[in-house]
């Protein structure tokens, strides 16, 4: 694992800058949040996160291509918004060019930016972790209070950025991917029983 682990800090330097910058706070955040909820392989952690966006530069129609070349199922939210693809084309670049067979880092890498219903804890700090790295938070200061919560309960803090997607898509007219919308269910539905 140590040697897939260096070969995608070397993937992550070609990168555009701004990018490999966010994927190196992405690091030290799902790092940081792997210890504060224990019980997890920091190794493994550490793999999804360097990992997570490495199909995040591809152009749209890059993004289309490459899902339809592996075989993936476009769905029509994420024919209008290819960039939803950034992940399940991100697995498949792990998983086929990088012999990255860990299905919990799969999972982490394919779900990162829509999360989905029964994440696993890995799946969770992933995603909590791309969304509350600083310089997101500075970008979005609404992503404060995501931050906040997550240092005490990942479920709130996903709820909770899953609330804000809920109202900026409704306000841009976008719509939700169905996979944050049974997130979002599962997790409501959960803290009421």
């Amino acid at each position: 694992m140590r040697a897939q682990i260096e070969a995608l800090k070397a993937a992550t330097g070609r990168l555009p800058r701004g990018l490999a910058e966010h994927v190196e706070r992405v690091v030290a955040e799902a790092d940081r949040l792997a210890a504060a909820f224990g019980e997890l392989d920091r190794e493994q952690v550490a793999l999804a996160a360097w990992g997570h966006d490495i199909a995040r530069a591809l152009s749209p129609q890059e993004l289309l291509t490459r899902a339809r070349g592996f075989g993936l199922e476009v769905s029509p939210v994420e024919e209008e918004a290819p960039i939803l693809l950034h992940g399940p084309v991100g697995a498949e670049i792990l998983r086929q060019e990088h012999g990255i067979d860990d299905r919990q880092v799969l999972a982490a890498a394919r779900f990162h930016s829509t999360g989905r219903a029964g994440m696993s804890l890995l799946e969770k700090v992933i995603f909590v972790a791309d969304k509350i790295e600083p310089g997101k938070v500075r970008a979005k200061p609404a992503l404060a209070r995501v931050r906040e919560l997550a240092d005490r309960d990942l479920d709130a803090a996903i709820l909770e950025y899953l609330d804000q997607m809920l109202v900026v898509a409704r306000e841009e007219g976008w719509p939700l991917h169905p996979q944050a919308v049974a997130a979002r269910n599962e997790l409501l539905l959960s803290r009421r029983a």
